[in-house]
């Protein structure tokens, strides 16, 4: 069985990446000490199912774990605004938004949209 792991994407001959729009390995195991609920979980495997999981390695688990229970606080009500920076933060380190993917040289999907 393939495990997830950090795997260099093509390059579309430019100055950018072009990242798969998935992600097909199966999400990995959450790291010790980190518990999700139904829903929590349900979240790190779409995570770990989009284009930009194919950055992620064992080092950032820790990473992804923190921002699917910060999302969920937020979500739940018990976040705050310190609760938003640091999703917005781990967003940014993780390649979540498209403004982070352009600082990091990767764009999702090949040029004819597939």
């Amino acid at each position: 069985m393939r495990q997830h792991t950090r795997r260099k994407p093509k390059s579309g001959g430019g100055s950018t990446t072009r990242l798969p729009i998935v992600c097909d390995l199966p999400a990995p195991p959450a790291p010790p000490g980190s518990s999700f609920n139904p829903d929590q979980q349900q979240r790190w495997e779409e995570l770990f199912a989009s284009a930009v999981a194919w950055l992620w390695g064992e080092a950032e688990l820790g990473l992804v774990a923190a921002y699917v229970h910060l999302e969920a606080a937020l979500f739940n009500g018990s976040g705050n605004a310190a609760t938003i920076r640091e999703i917005k933060s781990l967003a940014d380190s993780l390649g979540l938004s498209p403004a982070s993917r352009a600082r990091m040289g990767y764009e999702i999907g090949d040029p004819d949209g597939e």
